[in-house]
């Protein structure tokens, strides 16, 4: 299973990529909205993991991009 994470925080990302590394998923990191978007445009993921709270482009704003896309 392909997963994006998005997290400003690099610490709660760090935690994110640890634990489900363990799990064996093929994980991809962002460290914000804009980037995550370039790499979801790019790509195809099974699942999104975002956080909310973010410059440049929030949470929601990149479920809405990623989803008229």
């Amino acid at each position: 299973m392909k997963i994006l994470l998005v997290d400003d925080n690099s610490e709660s990302l760090s935690a994110l990529e640890i634990l489900l590394q363990s799990h064996e998923y093929d994980l991809t990191s962002a460290t914000n909205g804009v980037e995550a978007l370039e790499k979801a445009l790019k790509d195809t993921f099974n699942v999104i993991i975002s956080d909310t709270l973010m410059p440049q482009m929030d949470g929601f704003e990149l479920c809405w991009a990623v989803k008229t896309h």
